[in-house]
């Protein structure tokens, strides 16, 4: 293992709720850190994180020093989606996971606890995914009307094949982070304690690699889903005005109210008539 200097944030670079850190290699190589900041909110995602995480990774793709970049977190959890409380949609939403992978330096994922949502499909989008046995995997849009759909949700096919992707989906069961291994959606597990010191090991593998080469090989695989960014979103095709639907407003009821919602009432029926 080489020789690494201490994380300092970058002077001038300053995002609320995201940190940006960068680390170098005593014998060259660096790796930026972007750290999600909201622990007291699990790390639910808003529009000021969603921004964050974009230029965050906008910047560190710029930076001719960094090999590697690393999405990390503070507190227990990776994230726990977009936050519902309000303030979670912004046009950086929709720009994260692209921004991911048209980035030349392979990012990577260390994960504990809650991967749940937006936060799932940014981890999963990544090129790596280290998990710590704290790690929990799933969607829930379907369950509390999220308006997810097309190119986010058929990507996953491409990492963890269709019929797991269409269970995580259109199941919303969560995966604990052994089954998330099984299942294609990580890399390796670790203990809790181990997950830094492993993305280490994988920031030092990649460091000693022609850097032209792994950018070139990262653009390779995302060949296999650039059919995918034209699939739009279904969802808003079929259904607009969706947000505004009665099943919409009766899935986040049913998730505030800590029930079991119903989306089989004649008054939801008779709406699905065509």
């Amino acid at each position: 293992m080489s020789e690494w200097n201490d994380w300092e944030t970058v002077e001038g670079v300053e995002f609320k709720h995201v940190l940006y850190e960068k680390r170098l290699r005593r014998c060259g190589g660096g790796v930026v850190r972007i750290k999600l900041n909201r622990p007291e909110r699990m790390n639910a995602l808003n529009g000021t994180m969603f921004e964050g995480i974009v230029m965050s990774l906008i910047l560190a793709n710029a930076d001719p020093s960094v090999g590697v970049i690393v999405i990390s977190h503070a507190g227990p959890h990776f994230g726990v989606g977009g936050d519902l409380s309000g303030g979670s949609f912004s046009p950086a939403m929709s720009q994260v996971d692209p921004t991911i992978k048209r980035c030349r330096k392979p990012v990577i994922a260390a994960v504990r606890g809650y991967s749940i949502g937006a936060s799932n499909h940014m981890a999963y989008t990544c090129d790596f995914t280290i998990a710590g046995e704290s790690a929990v995997f799933g969607q829930n849009g379907p369950r509390i009307g999220s308006p997810a759909s097309g190119y986010v949700m058929a990507s996953s096919a491409h990492v963890m094949g269709m019929k797991n992707a269409r269970e995580m989906w259109l199941r919303c069961r969560l995966l604990t982070a052994q089954e998330a291994l099984e299942a294609g959606l990580c890399n390796t597990v670790v203990q809790d304690r181990l997950v830094d010191t492993e993305v280490e090991k994988w920031c030092d593998d990649i460091l000693d690699l022609v850097p032209a080469c792994i950018g070139a090989g990262k653009q390779s695989f995302e060949a296999v889903d650039m059919p995918l960014q034209y699939s739009g979103n279904f969802l808003n095709m079929m259904e607009p005005g969706f947000l505004g639907h009665p099943e919409t407003v009766e899935a986040m009821m049913a998730f505030q109210e800590r029930r079991k919602p119903n989306f089989w009432t004649e008054e939801l029926i008779e709406r699905r008539k065509p």
